[in-house]
């Protein structure tokens, strides 16, 4: 009887964790979860001998070229290329901690315990995904001066201009930008009744723009890199295959780039640079914009560093005007430190779930599940030590968090000067 008390106190306690993480998250909630079971392939032959690999892949969407004429020869058929986003679940918060057995009758006492799990799993979690979407967005707003109100609008411009007119846009303010925007609504309170209270007391901003608006509890700061001339070593582009030369899925998304001064330092993770002569394409129509597509170093080295987009210049999934020039100049956008904002379509990036269960015949350990507000699985584990008197628990959290569509995911730097 005893036994069930306690552990209909630890299910009570776990429930009410999972609610509150869910309602303390904050990008993160605004993220829509993938369920892997019901379109991702899985990559078996990727699965390594110990079983522990937990990689699974999402397909994107196919694309044609189209043809004029009603007339056909047998050289029109195109191939059907399967690209696919690998995901591997390998993202893991833990908490552990301990309540004794009269600290666990104390409603209090559950109750301040509940909250310190579901604030840090929270935090972690949020700080997971913010630091994934500045490191591999591949729009950018830069400006010399501080965030204005001008700032969104050429998000938004921005975001036609890549063929997302027809997509939801939001728009997740870093908390500097945010005050200056709810310093401005509050200077305006009497003439626009109401709007000053939702940006002065909620995590939630009047729409700016067309987007739906939300601030961030905390700073990511983008470093600037080590300043340095860099230039494009040899021609390079990128060619849209299903398989590598080791018959792996192809991560279509980047490219390796060889770029002459190219070191951790001075282009490391996040970095966003242009390539003079490299223009994006409208994704519809494939027509040049004319404005220099952005890119972001997703894995830094010395000479070479990885990309995202990869530069695809021929084809139906070409989004390049003309591949990397030999000794074409690589222009690096955030030449200041930033605290970045966000801004990106719903279908951009997604939250992936894991689980990870516990074997029936784990000894003194019992499990217990729940799930977040927006669909995150959580376990905690838990047994009982009879010398101190005290439960010993175990908070865990797994995921994975993948930006899908980076050309759907940009950032806004200011003061770059």
């Amino acid at each position: 009887m005893a036994n069930q008390v306690a552990h209909d106190l630890m299910c009570t306690l776990w429930e009410e964790t999972a609610e509150t993480t869910g309602m303390k998250m904050s990008l993160s909630k605004d993220l829509e979860i993938y369920n892997m079971d019901g379109d991702a392939n899985s990559d078996h032959a990727s699965a390594d001998t110990a079983g522990t690999s937990d990689r699974e892949y999402i397909p994107q969407e196919y694309r044609f070229e189209t043809q004029d004429g009603i007339e056909s020869t047998d050289g029109d058929f195109q191939d059907t290329v399967d690209r696919m986003i690998p995901v591997n679940r390998g993202k893991s918060k833990r908490v552990l901690a301990t309540i004794s057995a009269k600290g666990l009758r104390d409603p209090q006492r559950r109750k301040k315990v509940m909250e310190g799990f579901a604030r840090d799993i929270a935090n972690a979690v949020d700080l997971e995904c913010y630091q994934k979407m500045i490191n591999e967005s591949t729009m950018a707003v830069v400006n010399t001066t501080a965030f204005d109100y001008q700032a969104p609008i050429d998000a938004e411009i921005l975001m036609l201009n890549y063929g997302l007119g027809a997509f939801d846009k939001n728009l997740f303010l870093s908390n500097k930008d945010y005050g200056k925007v709810a310093k401005d609504l509050g200077q305006n309170q009497y003439n626009e009744a109401g709007i000053v209270k939702d940006a002065l007391t909620k995590a939630q901003l009047p729409m700016l723009a067309t987007f739906d608006t939300m601030r961030s509890d905390y700073l990511i700061n983008l470093a600037k890199p080590t300043t340095a001339t860099l230039t494009v070593n040899g021609t390079q582009s990128h060619t849209v295959s299903t398989y590598d030369a080791n018959d792996f899925y192809l991560d279509n998304r980047s490219m390796p780039l060889v770029v002459t001064g190219a070191t951790s330092a001075t282009m490391p993770v996040g970095t966003k640079f242009t390539i003079a002569g490299v223009n994006f394409l409208h994704p519809e129509t494939r027509e040049d914009t004319g404005e220099l597509l952005t890119f972001s170093v997703i894995t830094t080295g010395a000479g070479t560093v990885t990309v995202q987009p990869a530069i695809v210049a021929t084809g139906p999934y070409r989004n390049a005007s003309a591949a990397a020039a030999t000794g074409a100049a690589v222009t690096v956008l955030n030449i200041a430190d930033s605290n970045p904002s966000l801004f990106y379509t719903p279908e951009s990036t997604v939250l992936i779930p894991g689980r990870l269960p516990v074997p029936a015949d784990a000894g003194n350990v019992t499990s217990i599940e729940a799930t977040t507000e927006q669909g995150l699985p959580m376990r905690m584990t838990y047994r009982y030590d009879f010398h101190k008197e005290r439960y010993e628990m175990k908070a865990l959290i797994f995921f994975d968090v993948q930006v899908v569509y980076p050309n759907q995911l940009g950032m806004i730097l200011s003061n770059q000067v």
